[in-house]
């Protein structure tokens, strides 16, 4: 069962990359983050943390995984 909200390290767990990874070709692809902002909250400062919507982040991530795959490797 997916837990309703998630932090980094649930992230990390599902996606099976580390925090830079996951950062580098997810959360800072401007098309991506677009998406994201919807069902989730990005840090405002270095106190700050991200948090998503668990069953939201993990039904993007299904459908985005061709589009994750094809960034990863073009970039």
């Amino acid at each position: 069962m997916t837990k309703t909200y998630w932090n980094m390290s649930d992230l990390i767990h599902e996606v099976g990359h580390d925090r830079n990874w996951i950062k580098a070709n997810i959360l800072e692809i401007p098309k991506f983050k677009k998406e994201i902002l919807e069902f989730s909250h990005y840090p405002i400062n270095n106190n700050d943390t991200y948090t998503f919507i668990g069953p939201k982040m993990k039904d993007w991530l299904i459908k985005n995984f061709k589009e994750i795959e094809r960034i990863k490797y073009h970039c």
